[in-house]
């Protein structure tokens, strides 16, 4: 683990920070961060790669502690905003995973309320939905302070008992369905469903808005919070992320 995290020092690894939106005056609810390396490889083909070298839960595990250190560290950080960051939920099930997240997150304690966990429910392994186990493993992160986000919501199957079982506090809705928006019906008709479940406690993101098209076609449909190119795209940090 100290020759990734060693990686991330020496900024071969790194993050960018893209904008999640409140659609009412388009202001900052918080920030995704996205894993990026020096040599350029699409993170796909990155993380696929450590998962044939068997090294994906050490590469997953070091990205998410670089990713709240690095977002925290700011002082604007320290009173606004969510910071969104990727977890596969293969690393969840690591027998490591949980004392590795309780020996760091003692330094980010007043954090940790504002950290999500995106758990992404198209590459949840099919012997890992509605597996007592990891239910229990995503409770136990919720207890220690993290909220929970379902990602890519759509692109798997059983979503709403996926929803049912993880309970989490947001869900993002796939990029597939703010594409074309505005002209496709049946993609409105999702995206209302998806609304009206998300009445009570959780908060729905809609991914991928790009156009003002879409973005007004969401609105109308109820949607509150969008991510995309329409808000601004991944970038470094710079000092503070008004």
């Amino acid at each position: 683990m100290d020759r990734v995290a060693e990686k991330f020092k020496k900024q071969e690894y790194y993050h960018e920070f893209q904008p999640i939106c409140d659609f009412l005056g388009k202001s900052r609810l918080g920030y995704e961060a996205l894993f990026r390396n020096a040599a350029g490889i699409h993170p796909e083909a990155f993380f696929q790669d450590a998962v044939e070298k068997h090294k994906l839960a050490e590469l997953d595990m070091q990205s998410l502690y670089y990713a709240i250190s690095a977002f925290f560290q700011l002082p604007a950080n320290h009173k606004n905003g969510l910071l969104f960051v990727n977890v596969f939920p293969s690393t969840i099930m690591e027998t490591s995973f949980l004392p590795f997240v309780e020996e760091f997150s003692a330094a980010y304690l007043p954090f940790l309320n504002r950290t999500v966990l995106e758990i992404n429910e198209s590459i949840m392994k099919s012997e890992l939905r509605h597996d007592s186990v990891f239910i229990q493993r995503v409770s136990d992160l919720r207890r220690r302070g993290f909220l929970i986000a379902l990602d890519d919501v759509g692109d798997g199957t059983d979503t709403f008992r996926n929803i049912h079982d993880l309970a989490p506090d947001y869900i993002k809705v796939d990029r597939y369905y703010s594409k074309l928006l505005s002209v496709s019906k049946d993609k409105q008709q999702v995206v209302r469903l998806f609304v009206e479940f998300c009445q009570n406690d959780i908060q729905l993101i809609l991914e991928g808005v790009e156009n003002n098209e879409d973005f007004d076609c969401a609105a109308r449909l109820g949607v509150k919070n969008g991510q995309g190119y329409l808000f601004g795209k991944p970038g470094r940090l710079k000092g503070t992320l008004g």
